[in-house]
């Protein structure tokens, strides 16, 4: 075949590839967030299925239950001087 007939084909499928390149950040997933930040600094820290939270003064415990597939939230608590 020559290359006139391969060139519109190959020039298609460049511009469906630009195309596909420019529409996924519109349709990919984004992380969400608050539109306010209210309160102090916050902090997160774990290591697999546990987390913890430190909000101001307060620690929460987080923990990932595969069983039930939640969360479960303990706290807060008070961090002492």
């Amino acid at each position: 075949m020559s290359l006139q007939k391969w060139t519109p084909f190959l020039l298609l499928v460049v511009a469906v590839l630009l195309a596909a390149n420019l529409v996924s950040p519109l349709i990919a997933p984004q992380p969400a967030h608050a539109d306010t930040h209210e309160g102090g600094d916050m902090a997160l820290s774990g290591t697999g299925a546990n987390a913890w939270l430190v909000k101001g003064r307060q620690v929460y415990y987080l923990k990932w239950e595969n069983q039930f597939e939640s969360i479960r939230i303990h706290g807060p608590e008070e961090i002492e001087d």
